[in-house]
């Protein structure tokens, strides 16, 4: 199998299965119909689709889990803000400090 003109081992083995590759083929097209083939064509379509199907769902899933992370982590960081808020709040509530004017409740009365 070694050609004195190709010293590079990985182009001998590529061309030896290459010429292994196409007499395969060649085989297989002598043994098999046209609609053979078709059928195996669309088999192998269907397999494809498949795969690729669900590597886009897995993909979508990941982008959804990653907002709904993002978004739970945004509501405890509101959540917070406002407990802080009302810490606050209650506070100045209990200190006397409550800056709200204690006015009438209707500017008309």
């Amino acid at each position: 199998m070694s050609n004195p003109y190709i010293n590079d081992v990985s182009t001998q083995k590529g061309l030896s299965l290459t010429a292994y590759l196409s007499s395969f083929i060649s085989t297989l097209g002598g043994a098999l119909s046209m609609n053979d083939v078709a059928i195996l064509i669309g088999i192998l379509l269907a397999v494809l689709t498949y795969i690729g199907n669900m590597f886009y769902q897995e993909l979508r899933r990941r982008r959804e889990q990653r907002q709904e992370e993002k978004d739970e982590q945004r509501a405890q960081e509101l959540h917070s803000a406002e407990m802080q808020l009302l810490a606050a709040q209650l506070e100045k509530v209990q200190h006397g400090t409550n800056q709200t004017p204690r006015g009438p409740a209707c500017p008309a009365e």
